[in-house]
Parts: C-alpha cells; sequence; structure tokens
C-alpha cells in the first residue's frame, strides 16, 4: 500500500512538473506574448525576444500594484458613509499608486524604445494579418469597444502601437490621480464624475491588456 501511495505521489509530481514546463510564462494577464512579434537575439525568427517580454512584465508588475492601491482608495471612498475618511490612508494610497504608476510608464517607455529597433517576426506579421477578429470577439464574448482598439492595431501587424496606446491609457490614468490626490491632499475630495472615470480608466486598461494576451495566446 505504501508503495502504491509514493507511485502516486512520484506520478502527481511528474505530472505538474510537466504542466509547468508546458506553461506560456510569458502569457499571463497584461499584455504579455507580443515578444513573439519581435526578432530574437542575433535577429532569429524562431527565438523569442526576451528583452521585450521582460519590459512587459515589469511594466505589468508596476500597474497591477499601482491597481491594487486604487482599489484600496476607492474601497475606502465607496465605505465612507459607514467608516469615514481616513485622509492620511487616503493620500498613502495615491501616492503609492501614483509611484508605481510612473514606473509603469517608464518601462512601456523603454518598451517602446525597445520595439521600435527591432524588427518584426514575419511569421507573427502573417498571423496577425490572417487572424479572424470579429470570430474571436464572438466566441469569448469580449467588449468590442475595447477588443477593437487592440484589433486595429494588431490586424495591421503594428505591435508596438498596442504598447503606445497603452502607454497613453497609463499616463492618463496618472494624471487623474494627480488631479485627486491634489484635493485629498487639502483633506477634500474631487467630485465624483473624476472617481468614476478613474475607476471606468483602470477596467479599461486591464481589459486591453487582457486582450492583448488572447491574441498572442491564439495565434502562439
Amino acid at each position: 500500500m505504501k508503495k502504491i501511495k509514493k507511485y502516486v505521489q512520484f506520478m502527481a509530481c511528474i505530472v505538474l512538473f510537466t504542466l509547468l514546463v508546458g506553461m506560456n510564462l510569458y502569457g499571463l494577464v497584461n499584455c504579455n506574448g507580443a515578444g513573439q512579434g519581435y526578432e530574437g537575439p542575433g535577429r532569429s525568427l524562431t527565438t523569442e525576444n526576451s528583452a521585450i517580454d521582460g519590459y512587459i512584465i515589469d511594466a505589468a508588475g508596476f500597474y497591477f500594484a499601482a491597481k491594487s492601491d486604487i482599489e484600496g482608495f476607492l474601497r475606502s471612498i465607496e465605505l465612507q458613509d459607514s467608516q469615514g475618511l481616513d485622509y492620511k490612508g487616503l493620500n498613502i494610497l495615491l501616492a503609492r499608486a501614483m509611484a508605481n504608476m510612473k514606473a509603469a510608464i517608464a518601462a512601456y517607455e523603454a518598451l517602446i524604445r525597445e520595439a521600435e529597433n527591432t524588427p518584426y517576426n514575419d511569421d507573427v506579421q502573417v498571423k496577425l494579418k490572417t487572424f479572424d477578429y470579429v470570430g474571436f470577439m464572438s466566441f469569448f464574448r469580449l467588449n468590442p469597444f475595447i477588443f477593437e482598439e487592440a484589433a486595429i492595431c494588431l490586424k495591421k501587424g503594428d505591435i508596438t502601437g498596442v504598447f503606445k496606446k497603452n502607454h497613453s491609457r497609463l499616463v492618463h490614468i496618472l494624471e487623474l490621480l494627480q488631479v485627486i490626490y491634489g484635493q485629498t491632499s487639502l483633506d477634500k475630495l474631487p467630485g465624483l464624475s473624476i472617481i468614476w472615470q478613474l475607476n471606468e480608466e483602470c477596467c479599461e486598461a486591464s481589459m486591453f491588456g487582457s486582450y492583448v494576451v488572447r491574441i498572442f495566446t491564439a495565434i502562439r
């Protein structure tokens, strides 16, 4: 019985290891996997561009750190009637969110510079230009307005354009944070419209990045 148990445990480990190795480790949540659209080191068409994927991962990490604090801020606003407002706490959350958003923007700027100086992978260009975007969007019931933002670039093979769109959105989110912080630092709350806009912009940024991952995973 013990031998059977050990054998089952051993096989479970083998299966888990195989699954982990087989996973696209870059293809996670936000714009990941786009590195396959560029030539790799030595201008090889078969090697992933790890530098580009590295910048994408760094940018996504900073973005999600900022988003976490933004959600903490929004939670405090939502609960203000029952728990009151701690402006010091709000300012700490907003300051961290701004710092991480600035880091995400800087990572995107480095990413865009790298991408603009790297040739595209011809095989991936063909896949992007012949991909069934309408059918894909319909099958997975994706938001057509956000999906189309990504599709407009990718159907032309303009992967770098996707990075530029995301960079612009993050810059806008940072601007919203700065306006809000300008009020909370004076122990005041801005109008609800800008708080709604912050929430909506973050949701759209997350969806946009997720849709890009979906497309690059589908064509892989």
